[in-house]
């Protein structure tokens, strides 16, 4: 009996330490969240440019997309402005100013598990870009002018949701560079990765309008492009489900990626 129970009790204090850090994840979830709310310029930009670029792009090219036969371009387009919406470095800039102001040491001397703290800047990152992809999706649907889902509004949701993953996954990069160099500079330069993983893809046309190039080459090893397909299952194709694995397989390498990467800079911060 005693042998039984000294055999169980390494498992109740991993499940305790497991419980333990979980809780102290979602205290710094809640922590950045309600700090980003107190700054709404900090989100509100976040929102502005992808919308801007929803509707001037829709707004030049969609006469031009439907002579090539690419119909409800709008349903093709908005799932770029969503990755625009979700493609920030908040979390990191978060974690820099933490940093900077002594905040981090103080959780350093604290008895919460050092992976809460990677945990609780994602959580809370994954909050604010889900918020800012619902408000662009349904400003876009509010402005009508031919968007139609091939989903129906059941598709909303997974289609936001799939961007928020991608969103935290990128976050993780730059949560991982503010705690290597400490450096709000380095920090919002790791934004600019973005760029060319978004441009490098299918943002303005699918992959059979783009020949056989480099471009396409790009194209195909982006794993930007697997996303947005994914997405576009939902807005634009309808339920493709071969794409939406895709996407879901393309998120989870670049967030073990990623991840990994916060965490090492984590280990290295913290011994």
């Amino acid at each position: 009996m005693t042998t039984i129970t000294a055999g169980r009790e390494p498992r109740a204090v991993e499940w305790h330490g497991v419980r333990e850090a979980l809780r102290s994840a979602l205290w710094l979830a809640q922590r950045q969240v309600r700090n980003t709310l107190r700054v709404p310029a900090e989100f509100i930009p976040s929102m502005i440019f992808p919308l801007f670029f929803y509707f001037v792009q829709t707004g030049s090219l969609s006469k031009l997309a439907a002579a090539f036969g690419i119909e409800n371009y709008k349903g093709f387009v908005l799932p770029v402005a969503l990755l625009f919406a979700v493609s920030n470095e908040g979390a990191g800039q978060g974690m820099v100013q933490d940093i900077e102001r002594g905040y981090f040491d103080k959780l350093m001397v604290t008895p919460a598990s050092r992976l809460s703290l990677v945990l609780g800047a994602m959580g809370g990152n994954f909050a604010r870009i889900t918020f800012q992809g619902l408000v662009v999706t349904v400003l876009a649907l509010l402005a009508g002018g031919g968007l139609v889902f091939k989903t129906g509004l059941l598709g909303v949701v997974p289609m936001v949701l799939m961007a928020s993953l991608w969103g935290v996954a990128f976050a993780a990069l730059g949560i991982g560079v503010a705690l290597r160099t400490g450096s709000g500079q380095a920090t919002q330069g790791a934004q600019f990765l973005a760029f060319p993983l978004m441009f490098l893809t299918t943002t303005f046309a699918p992959r059979f309008a783009l020949g056989t190039g480099w471009l396409h080459t790009a194209v195909a090893y982006n794993p930007v492009t697997y996303i947005l397909e994914a997405m576009r299952a939902f807005s634009w194709r309808g339920w493709v489900w071969w794409d939406i694995a895709k996407g879901l397989l393309a998120v989870a390498a670049l967030a073990t990626v990623t991840i990994s990467f916060a965490l090492s800079s984590l280990r290295r911060r913290t011994r």
